[in-house]
């Protein structure tokens, strides 16, 4: 963070920064890569000049890992095989791995859970590493620990994997010691497993909501009859829950063998073969546990028997958020071992492209069958893959029929008449696109990206050449497939041939027997020849036609500045936007670019936020280009430039993402955006799906507990302002769209309230020609209209929130198909504001003042970093009843001007949980906080804080998107005036304060910092807990809740006036 911006948040969700409507827009089209043309590029890739593959030669070849100058590889004696591969991203890092072919299909019945849970012990201890000893070394060495972070246990493999600084060389050698003790020497006592399943348990409880449970019955359907679907890598509650200890100490002796294993290391080497040598040391002693047998025991890995009739099942969960119908077919898993294989997968690709571009064309007609629909192609296991068509549809039986029968239809004009060469053209153009900038990357690979890549050669004979060979091959292939390859593959799915269906809902509205007629319905269609082939489609040449829609003149440099400390420079252009331009060498093929502006959301009335709030929204339905999206979406195929607009709370920002030979055709985007009047594509007819899905997205969210439990949160911490409040059914229709039209127009229209960023690999020259004739040449926008839209916004207006008056403590309840619980406690921070003066109740901006500011600011996040870590210690390593938290930090909805005598900000801890245990582990944890409070932390907790900051920076200062964000909070800080607008200076300051509270962060600053800023006393507490059903709620009434007591006080009462009733009869008998 620097001294001129809020501080990054973690959760957006909750913080207000992005206030974007629910649900995913239909418009949002496959990516489309980049083209060969240096345009604004440094210097040629050398893509034009590769040596043409001598595929046919090579077909059935398998090709050795390489390139061969960067790579090692070779087995132990003991078996154990090794992989080191030399790349420089990041600098001074290194990716390793342990990879163990076994998972959760080789365990017995009594096992099942077992793998998952040794992988857990893992991190415990080991025979050299005491409790969490291991978890202790790599937060002092500043890497990453965390749920799903380290390792994972599948149905055929389980992998260990570390990131590690390497720059001092006893780092690799001690973090190759832990992955060696992973591999022969992991602690199972039976203290162990007991006080590990509690974690285990709290994961497959996370796993088991609406999507977890539906993904469940859908594998176990898809798998039937074979170990892979018994043999889910959670396991059986009972297992993990009284599992005897021993038979988790069988099996890992069992299968922990160096014969079943490599290791694994990608990263910044200066000498790979020294890595090798202490691989060799390290690991050559790994044996198999004593007792075990000399030869290596067979894992069965199942065939899935095929199956004729299409499998159907309707997934009903009153907690789904969507409504879903999935279409998957199997087929035997290829391995990509030889160009051969490399082929067919480029074919299969091609296919799932050509595929996703027809339903995305069929979505954006007006009354669509489906709201949304994508494909996919995956190794499900090491014997099957699948291709799947997923269908979003609104609710109700006869809108998921005609989505189920849209997709049908659609795969069966694939297999009847194929694609057309223009739509192979288009999916050709994205797959080599996506090989051009893997090869003009192929210095810059990341070395976990390559690790996984070694991962997935050992286990499963993936093929690994290097990037200038797999982009041969890769043209090769796109050059050999033929619209006949593409119609072979798709006679592969039929509803005959292994075909799996299912509808997921929140309520129940189609049946198996409305799906099976459905697919009849449809094989009827095809039988009688009455599917024709796909209509032909035009797709224009330019985004900008010269003739028909010429461009302005291009504008003029009317100041330039140099700021050679943070490597920008600057133009200041005729119509009044200024761009900064940073080249770096960081990735060859990325320009990042980012245009921003101050103003967003807060300055909206309330009358006309809905419009506002729903204006991006509409605009990308409608065509936020001029231009279709289904349209667009095909002139861009091939070229990698994706531009997106957003409006937040207090700014307006348009990110661009280029290939630098398709900078100019990002920069027409741009201007397009700029220059489009999105009303006039507004067509009712189209819009109404939007806004029918919109309506279902709501409905759905109000199913879903968590959402509710975030939405409840956001409401109660920000004062239930209007800004705030979630959205509901009935606001859809009260937003008015062509006021949402105006509104994204108003947004994004004048120029000159703009500063726009390019951070990447681009010539300058070259560049600054095209910034000056499409974005110099933008016409600011007419006189009149609201203020917000014509005149530049210097103090943005202050979102209306407000902390609560006092402590809030919520138990949410809610209808829930699996218990579960999740707890919060939001702090407000309060930090005083040393520029207000009290007597004239305004500030006077000074640079001290805003160097104590910034220097609160991060002691606030590096004190949310230390609670993070006490209460993961706590919960999960101490007393074992949650698998994570988290703790963070946001200033998100404050003035970041800070215009009053307080900034505020929260810092918001969050952790799931047993249901009866919510409660206690909160309380747990506010006491734990209250201690930080009091006694401030130790000195080690100081260390491991700075030291993950240290790292992590190190890594983020090599990312063009760091230098984007900070010239953004530079650009925007409070302090431009008194500095003179010398961006160098305040960078300076900037990183002079981090790194002083960095250098001398004491346990006493901390303590003093909470003590001030921490306002316990006005938390906000929610507990989400399941609610009982209505029979339990009457007659079984808790007297622990408010409810409870009303019940039995409501009871009670009756009892005691039916005896008065009856005493009085009584009496009158008498």
């Amino acid at each position: 963070t620097s001294m001129a911006s809020d501080l990054p948040t973690v959760r957006t969700s909750l913080d207000g920064a992005e206030v974007t409507p629910p649900g995913t827009p239909r418009s949002e089209a496959p990516a489309t890569p980049n083209t060969p043309s240096i345009g604004g590029a440094v210097k040629s890739s050398g893509w034009k000049s590769l040596t043409p593959y001598p595929l046919a030669d090579k077909w059935n070849e398998v090709l050795p890992v390489g390139p061969s100058d960067r790579h090692r590889q070779g087995q132990l004696a003991n078996g154990m095989r090794y992989y080191v591969h030399v790349t420089q991203k990041p600098k001074d890092r290194a990716a390793l791995a342990l990879a163990v072919d076994v998972g959760s299909v080789a365990e017995e019945e009594d096992e099942q859970g077992v793998a998952h849970l040794v992988e857990h012990l893992a991190f415990r201890a080991t025979k050299s590493f005491g409790n969490f000893e291991i978890v202790r070394f790599l937060e002092s060495i500043g890497a990453e620990f965390g749920a799903c972070q380290n390792a994972y246990t599948s149905m055929d493999e389980t992998v260990y994997e570390l990131l590690v600084p390497i720059d001092d060389p006893l780092v690799l050698t001690k973090a190759l010691t832990v992955m060696s003790e992973f591999a022969s020497h992991v602690r199972i006592s039976d203290d162990d497993v007991n006080d590990e399943r509690g974690a285990v348990l709290e994961e497959m409880r996370m796993g088991r909501d609406a999507r977890g449970r539906a993904g469940e019955a859908y594998w176990k359907l898809l798998m039937k009859d074979s170990a892979y679907a018994a043999r889910l890598p959670i396991g059986l509650e009972s297992v993990v829950r009284k599992g005897d200890p021993s038979v988790f100490r069988r099996f890992y002796k069992k299968w922990y063998r160096p014969e079943r294993m490599a290791v694994i290391a990608a990263g910044d080497f200066a000498d790979v073969d020294d890595v090798v040598a202490q691989i060799e040391k390290t690991f050559g002693t790994c044996a198999p546990a004593a007792g075990q047998p000399a030869q290596n025991p067979e894992t069965i890995r199942p065939q899935i028997a095929p199956h004729a009739a299409p499998r159907i099942t309707c997934s009903v969960d009153k907690e789904h958020t969507r409504t879903n119908v999935t279409l998957t077919y199997k087929y035997g898993a290829n391995p990509i071992s030889t160009p051969g294989d490399f082929f067919q997968k480029t074919v299969e690709e091609a296919f799932k492209l050509a595929l996703d571009n027809r339903l995305y064309k069929l979505m954006r007609k007006p009354d669509p069958d489906f709201f949304s629909a994508t494909c996919g192609v995956e190794e499900a296991t090491r014997t099957v893959s699948v291709f799947s068509a997923q269908i979003s549809c609104e609710e109700g039986k006869d809108t998921v029929v005609k989505g189920l029968e849209s997709g049908l239809r659609e795969l069966a004009r694939a297999r009847l008449h194929g694609f057309s060469e223009q739509e192979l053209k288009i999916a050709k153009l994205k797959q080599t696109a996506d090989a051009q900038q893997f090869f003009v990357e192929r210095d810059q690979t990341y070395c976990t990206s390559l690790r996984d890549e070694l991962v997935g050669h050992f286990l499963r004979g993936e093929l690994v050449v290097g990037a200038e060979e797999e982009a041969r091959l890769t043209v090769a292939c796109v050059e050999k497939m033929t619209t006949h390859d593409l119609k072979q593959f798709a006679d592969r799915l039929r509803l005959d041939n292994s075909c799996v269906i299912r509808a997921m809902e929140g309520r129940p509205t189609v049946t198996e027997t409305d799906i099976a007629q459905a697919c009849s319905r449809i094989q009827d269609e095809e039988n009688r020849g009455e599917i024709s082939p796909n209509a032909m489609f035009d797709v224009p040449e330019h985004l900008i036609d010269p003739n028909a829609n010429p461009l302005p003149p291009p504008g003029t440099v009317t100041a330039t500045k140099t700021f050679k400390t943070m490597g920008f420079n600057t133009y200041t252009l005729s119509n009044g936007i200024t761009v900064a331009l940073k080249t770096t060498d960081f990735l060859d093929d990325q320009v990042l670019v980012r245009a921003f502006a101050k103003g967003g959301l807060s300055e909206i009335p309330e009358s006309k936020y809905l419009d506002a709030l729903y204006a991006n929204t509409i605009a990308g339905e409608l065509g936020t280009f001029g231009v279709k999206p289904e349209i667009l979406s095909d002139i861009l195929a091939g070229k990698r430039a994706d531009v997106s607009a957003k409006t937040g709370t207090y700014f307006r920002r348009v990110d661009g993402d280029f290939s630098p030979t398709d900078v100019e055709t990002g920069l027409q985007l741009v201007y397009l955006l700029f220059t489009s009047d999105v009303k006039k594509m507004l067509n009712h007819d189209e819009l109404e799906a939007v806004l029918r899905m919109q309506e279902q997205a709501i409905r759905n969210r109000r199913r879903d507990p968590v959402s509710v439990y975030n939405e409840t949160i956001r409401h109660l911490v920000y004062g239930k302002s209007f800004q705030s409040k979630p959205l509901k059914v009935g606001d859809v229709r009260k937003m008015n769209p062509e006021r949402a039209c105006e509104h994204f127009s108003g947004f994004f229209s004048d120029p000159s309230q703009f500063t726009v960023t390019l951070v990447g690999a681009f010539d300058e020259t070259r560049v600054l020609r095209m910034l000056r004739k499409y974005l110099g040449s933008i016409p600011g926008p007419n006189t009149g209209g609201d203020s917000h839209t014509n005149n530049k916004i210097v103090d943005v207006k202050p979102a209306p929130f407000r902390f609560p008056t006092r402590a809030v403590h919520k138990i949410l309840l809610a209808p829930m198909v699996e218990p579960m619980s999740m707890a919060s406690i939001t702090f407000p921070v309060q930090i005083a504001n040393p520029d207000w003066d009290q007597v004239t109740k305004k500030i006077a901006v000074s640079i001290a003042g805003s160097v104590e500011l910034t220097k609160q600011k991060l002691l606030c996040v590096f004190a949310s970093s230390i609670m993070e870590r006490r209460l993961l210690a706590l919960l999960r390593f101490k007393f074992g009843e949650i698998y994570t938290c988290a703790v963070s930090a946001s200033f998100a909805f404050e003035d970041p001007t800070a215009r009053g005598p307080l900034f505020r900000g929260d810092v918001m801890i969050n952790f799931s949980c047993d249901p009866k245990a919510g409660n206690r582990l909160a309380a747990l944890a506010l006491l734990d906080i209250k201690t930080l409070m009091e006694q401030g932390p130790s000195v080690e907790e100081i260390a491991t804080a700075v030291e993950v900051e240290t790292r992590g920076l190190e890594v983020r200062t090599q990312e063009n998107g760091y230098w984007r964000d900070y010239f953004e909070a530079v650009h925007n800080s409070r302090l431009g005036g008194l500095l003179g607008g010398d961006l160098d200076a305040l960078y300076a300051l900037s990183e002079k304060t981090r790194r002083d509270v960095m250098a001398n962060m004491t346990p006493q600053m901390i303590k003093t910092h909470l003590t001030k800023c921490l306002d316990v006393k006005h938390r906000v507490v929610v507990v989400l807990k399941p609610q009982r059903p209505t029979w339990k709620r009457v007659f079984l009434p808790d007297p622990a809740t408010g409810e409870g007591f009303l019940v039995m006080a409501g009871l009670g009462a009756a009892a005691y006036g039916a005896m008065y009733y009856l005493k009085a009869r009584k009496a009158k008998g008498e």
